[in-house]
């Protein structure tokens, strides 16, 4: 758990209210704004899915800025209390659930690609099975957990079904996006997400419990559950083949270990600074640890989509043009985001401080850090292994990134203090990227089939330059 000390500044609580308000309304702006394109000029299948996922980062980000500001309104012990809460479940929930659903949702593009139309529809619903499953499990965890801490049982019971009954919904997503009804995708994300943001905070800003806030939670869970079960029924078989759940999961466990492996880095770190630095030294770190969201999305979106993209070529005995395909949408993608990284290295100062508050904004170093996670991100050597189906690789492949990662953040820490822990982050990611991108070799796909290396490389040097400037220039603050 960790907290967030309020600003100690004499201000009439009625301009935070003003000021929580106003954010929500241009977080909704902005969202009207950058829909209006992709509506103009027609969703697909790659613009669809990073809208989408757009509207989900976004959504979480949004909700960390206005529990920040909903500590600052309430300058005692229930805006701390409240924080402490959220995240204790945040980080409880993820870190049972991240890997498992990241690997099912990521295998099921390319599966799905490479299934005739009769294995497609059972594949949708046995996938939907599970989710349910593995959410049960998920649930049945974090009530354990709530019992054995003897704190706040009746929430961790509550937010135990959320997790039940929302989890197997993300199947929904899926269901639109591979039936290739993006408007609908792009609708059910902006409802779903708006939904859970004003139920989730709009109580919290009236000042009552976190316990009112999750019920309401259910309520929408519910909802989503019982509509994911209409669309299961209109696009999917309604039939269980164990067989099928078998051969699915076959490609699902590497990749489900390889996340795990990966994923775990960040609770390791978390610990890691939780030992040996102050509680509000922790918060700046866990406020800083993030690369932007939209970044994020955008790569990760590209990858899922174009796995598919290249099992469907593959399949089709095609690979070449498949990469070649890819390589000129990644490229396309890394003339922006490489851009907005140096940017957002001198704006960083200023992001933190308006977006959270004094005690916050150091993390803006942390921040800066993460974002040499770009140079990592914008090479896809896993996206081809997704496409050709050798995911077996990926235990190998992250036990390493694991074992470099620890080693690094032990040796670093005590160099460099706490922004070596995300030094240690940006390296061995890169180190992972590398490895991946060896494998690839082996199996007779080049480096350069999927990545314009010239360029890449030019951009990459260029962000370390700029990165280091950006240490040496001390922006003015005002």
């Amino acid at each position: 758990m960790y907290t967030i000390k309020a600003e100690c500044v004499c201000v009439q609580s009625v301009n935070f209210k003003v000021l929580i308000i106003l954010k929500l309304y241009g977080y909704l702006k902005c969202l009207r704004n950058n829909l209006k394109a992709p509506f103009s000029q027609g969703l697909n299948k790659y613009n669809s899915l990073q809208t989408f996922q757009f509207l989900r980062f976004g959504t979480f980000f949004l909700i960390s800025i206005l529990l920040a500001k909903v500590a600052m309104l309430y300058q005692h012990e229930y805006g701390l209390h409240l924080i402490g809460q959220y995240e204790n479940l945040m980080l409880v929930t993820s870190s049972l659930t991240f890997f498992w659903v990241s690997a099912i949702c990521n295998t099921l593009i390319p599966y799905y690609n490479n299934s005739d139309e009769e294995t497609r529809k059972k594949l949708l619903f046995n996938t939907f099975v599970l989710l349910i499953a593995f959410s049960l499990l998920a649930a049945v965890v974090i009530v354990v957990l709530g019992r054995l801490k003897g704190k706040d049982v009746d929430l961790y019971n509550m937010f135990a079904l959320v997790v039940l009954l929302n989890t197997p919904t993300y199947i929904a997503d899926y269901i639109f996006y591979l039936n290739e009804k993006y408007k609908s995708l792009i609708r059910w994300g902006i409802i779903t997400f708006l939904a859970h943001i004003l139920l989730l905070c709009i109580p919290l800003y009236f000042r009552q419990s976190l316990n009112l806030a999750i019920n309401l939670l259910l309520v929408l869970s519910l909802v989503k559950f019982n509509y994911t079960i209409i669309l299961l029924m209109k696009f999917s078989t309604i039939s269980v083949n164990t067989r099928l759940m078998q051969e699915f999961m076959n490609k699902v466990w590497p990749y489900m270990f390889s996340i795990l492996l990966a994923g775990s880095m960040e609770y390791i770190n978390s610990y890691i600074i939780g030992y040996n630095f102050s509680e509000e030294e922790f918060a700046m770190f866990r406020y800083g640890a993030r690369e932007l969201p939209i970044f994020l999305i955008l790569a990760n979106s590209l990858s899922n989509v174009y796995s598919g993209e290249i099992a469907k070529f593959n399949k089709d005995g095609l690979l070449e043009e498949g990469l070649e395909k890819f390589k000129r949408a990644s490229q396309k993608l890394m003339r922006w985001l490489f851009p907005g990284t140096m940017f957002l290295m001198f704006l960083s100062p200023y992001l933190f401080k308006y977006a959270y508050n004094e005690q916050l904004i150091e993390g803006y170093r942390i921040f800066n850090i993460y974002l040499l996670l770009i140079i990592g991100r914008m090479i896809f050597p896993q996206t081809v292994i997704m496409g050709i189906m050798k995911s077996r690789v990926f235990y190998l492949i992250y036990s390493n990134y694991l074992i470099i990662n620890c080693l690094l953040s032990f040796w670093f820490i005590y160099l460099f203090g706490i922004t070596g822990i995300a030094y240690a982050t940006a390296i061995s990611f890169l180190v992972e990227k590398i490895m991946l991108a060896i494998y690839c070799k082996m199996e007779g796909i080049a480096f350069r089939q999927y990545t314009a290396v010239g360029e890449y490389l030019a951009f990459s040097a260029l962000t370390i330059a700029v990165f280091y400037l950006s240490l040496q220039i001390e922006m003015p603050m005002p």
